[in-house]
């Protein structure tokens, strides 16, 4: 079972997540945090094999909250996300440790279970 952790500040966009992957028999959602300050305390209490994390977020955005999960949990896996474009974006999640980007607006449920099935092959 690959556990996930959603960090996002968008309710509906970690509702529609959970919808999408929520039947997947190999993926199960086990938390979900409204900004990066909480994932290390969540990380702390609940280990997970892949984080889906946004960009622009209050408090600590998902290019710095990529850079301390990999710090203190480098086993931990990360597919960075955002509706916004912009190349620096999808460089600084790559460069901080991030597996994959993926463009909100682009995600399909087929292509983002097989992202997270790439990033986490069933152990």
């Amino acid at each position: 079972m690959i556990k996930v952790l959603l960090v996002d500040d968008s309710a509906s966009l970690r509702k529609a997540i959970k919808v999408i992957i929520g039947n997947h028999p190999e993926i199960k959602v086990i938390g979900e945090c409204v900004n990066g300050s909480l994932v290390i305390p969540f990380l702390e209490q609940n280990p997970v094999d892949i984080i889906l994390m946004d960009y622009e977020m209050p408090v600590l955005d998902g290019i710095d909250t990529t850079k301390l999960v990999k710090k203190l949990f480098p086993e931990v896996k990360i597919i960075g996300v955002s509706f916004n474009n912009e190349q620096f974006i999808k460089d600084g999640f790559l460069s901080s440790g991030a597996s994959q980007f993926l463009l909100k607006d682009k995600i399909e449920p087929g292509m983002l279970i097989h992202e997270i099935i790439n990033c986490c092959p069933v152990h």
